[in-house]
């Protein structure tokens, strides 16, 4: 199986599928082992024909498949408590970290190249049932976002209901809001109408 390069970013839209975080309830996009397969194979490389032939193992084994769910979760928590720390100049919390490290000592090494679509991609034999090899792209955007530059540039959005992370690209690395046209047009209206408030007031 193939695994191109991704993205630093793909580590965070993993750890961004549980969104609307600083509100009561949270929305999950991933409510079982199905929905976490059509994200990897949507959205992290994952190949339709590893992605079908891990699903049928989930079939024969439902109850295996729900503790590599479980585990794929509590990876997904710690990697957004961990970015979070990052954007808050803070180290990640040790557990959390060392959840990290055994799940990269898990998964495929990334030995191989192979060429793919005029470039060249990272190559394994194949995936196995288990969340370290399901979320091999993840885990290695994860670390090299750990070790890199870059991680001096993940933030977290201002808007105390949303805490989307993503990477700052903007020139004066000042972005405060995951999206201007959602969060950050908000806090503009909030703004707007406290100033309209406090002038009748």
């Amino acid at each position: 199986m193939l695994i191109a390069a991704l993205g630093d970013d793909l580590c965070l839209a993993y750890a961004n599928t549980l969104f609307w975080r600083g509100r009561d309830q949270p929305t999950e996009t991933l409510n079982d082992f199905s929905d976490l397969l059509k994200w990897l194979e949507n959205t992290a490389g994952v190949s339709a024909a590893s992605s079908r032939g891990i699903a049928r193992w989930s079939r024969a084994h439902p109850v295996k498949a729900a503790n590599v769910f479980a585990d794929a979760v509590a990876l997904r928590e710690a990697m957004y408590r961990s970015f979070a720390a990052q954007a808050a100049a803070e180290y990640p919390r040790p557990t959390d970290f060392a959840l990290l490290q055994r799940a990269l000592a898990q998964a495929p090494a990334r030995q191989r190249l192979a060429p793919a679509d005029g470039g060249y991609a990272w190559t394994i034999e194949r995936l196995q049932p288990s969340a370290a090899h399901l979320l091999t792209p993840i885990l290695w955007s994860a670390g090299d976002l750990l070790i890199k530059g870059a991680r001096g540039n993940v933030r977290r959005c201002a808007n105390s209901e949303c805490v989307w992370l993503f990477i700052d690209a903007s020139k004066n690395a000042t972005r405060r809001w995951c999206d201007m046209a959602s969060c950050g047009n908000r806090a503009k209206a909030r703004r707007h109408y406290l100033k309209l408030k406090d002038a009748k007031s």
